[in-house]
């Protein structure tokens, strides 16, 4: 084995360290650019739910500050948002629904349960509703930006798909209840 064989020995080791060398660093690159990606890909999809989440906050702006909850004699509406809302309560079941029209801002109603009863009485004659009825009174709103919610007593709220007008837009009823309107103790600062 003379000095040039070994140094061709000594050159092709060398090639052969460096290929296996610059494979495993190509492994280990490819790797570590998947993680990459991958993490880029779950930031992106935590950006996207952040978004999707604040956009839904805002789109429910107006209508996170309205509730409404019963008491043993009446129901209580609470428009707690700086916006006027035209509202109505209803009784799916039944097809009953009592137009509120415009609640004014930080304002909030009771309706005596006996009023309500005497107004569908009137309305609807072969309707016969009973206290016990109103476990299922549901408050249905449009907000200022035209989207329509509805919501349970107590219970969360939820968008709506379609909103049927009362037929008498922006009116303030002068029903007792909307008269009588007090302070809404949750307002927003408005």
């Amino acid at each position: 084995m003379t000095l040039l064989d070994l140094g061709r020995f000594g050159v092709a080791a060398i090639t052969v360290v460096a290929a296996l060398v610059g494979l495993v660093l190509g492994i280990r690159a490819e790797l570590y650019a998947g993680r990459e990606e991958q993490r880029a890909q779950k930031a992106a999809q935590r950006l996207e739910a952040e978004d999707k989440r604040a956009r839904e906050e805002r789109e429910k702006a107006y209508a996170d500050f309205v509730d409404f909850y019963r008491t043993g004699l009446e129901v209580i509406v609470v428009n707690g948002s700086s916006r006027a809302m035209s509202m109505r309560l209803t009784l799916p079941a039944s097809h009953a629904r009592w137009d509120l029209d415009l609640l004014q801002p930080c304002r909030q109603i009771a309706i005596p349960h006996q009023v309500l009863l005497d107004s569908m009485a009137r309305e609807q004659p072969a309707l016969k509703l009973t206290e016990a009825d109103f476990a299922q009174l549901q408050l249905e709103m449009m907000d200022p930006n035209g989207k329509a919610w509805i919501r349970n007593s107590g219970g969360p709220l939820a968008s709506m798909s379609v909103w049927a007008p009362s037929g008498r837009p922006n009116l303030v009823s002068s029903e007792a209840w909307n008269v009588s309107a007090q302070k809404a103790p949750q307002c927003d600062g408005s």
